[in-house]
């Protein structure tokens, strides 16, 4: 239908003010004009999309504060570190990580198919966690020589969100080609964003609580 309107806006504007070009008229003319224009309006961006989806779940008015291995949104910056500490004292959190030395790294021995870490650490407003950032990366993975590729560590990343969150994303396109893809999972009040990292070696995870301004 599109390019069948085209060609006949083509045509009119080769032809002059007061000629009508054979077959057509302007009743017909100014219907397909119109349907090509309404096409035009109801076009929404993939960010407009993705923002009537996330309206849509807050509404909802479901609420989830859990984030990972028992962190929650509202935990106060005393609680996390003492959490972490007992963590570390059971040997499931240390200090270190690839994204950044400073932040909590836990080791992912069986949920992805090649052992990997998780790397993270929480966002603080007002001493309440509304936030966390984390990467998940595999141990020891050469990407170089192609033995790994950032597209089945990115597969891996999206099945486990999955697993952990319940099933279902929404894929919001890249409207640049070099750009990646960035895939969003919202459960009520939980957004999880989750994107390849620019190294190429890491998957980024962005978690917001949509109720805190």
């Amino acid at each position: 239908m599109t390019h069948v309107i085209l060609n006949a806006l083509h045509m009119t504007a080769r032809t002059r003010p007061n000629e009508i070009p054979a077959g057509w008229h302007y009743p017909a003319l100014s219907f397909l004009l119109f349907i090509f224009l309404s096409i035009i309006a109801c076009r929404k961006t993939p960010e407009e999309q993705y923002r009537k989806f996330e309206k849509n779940e807050l509404a909802k008015g479901i609420h989830y504060d859990s984030l990972i291995y028992g962190l929650t949104f509202g935990m106060s910056n005393d609680e996390f570190r003492d959490y972490c500490f007992g963590q570390h004292l059971e040997g499931q959190f240390n200090q270190g990580g690839r994204r950044n030395s400073a932040w909590v790294v836990s080791q992912l021995k069986h949920e992805l198919n090649y052992p990997a870490e998780i790397n993270f650490y929480p966002e603080f407003k007002q001493d309440s966690i509304t936030g966390l950032n984390a990467s998940i990366y595999y141990v020891n993975a050469h990407y170089q020589d192609h033995t790994f590729h950032l597209d089945s560590l990115l597969q891996d990343v999206l099945h486990l969100v999955e697993k952990w969150y319940g099933p279902g994303y929404y894929k919001i396109k890249s409207p640049v080609k070099y750009k990646d893809d960035v895939y969003v999972k919202v459960n009520g009040n939980r957004r999880i964003t989750i994107y390849p990292d620019q190294s190429g070696q890491m998957v980024n995870l962005w978690y917001v609580n949509l109720r805190v301004k």
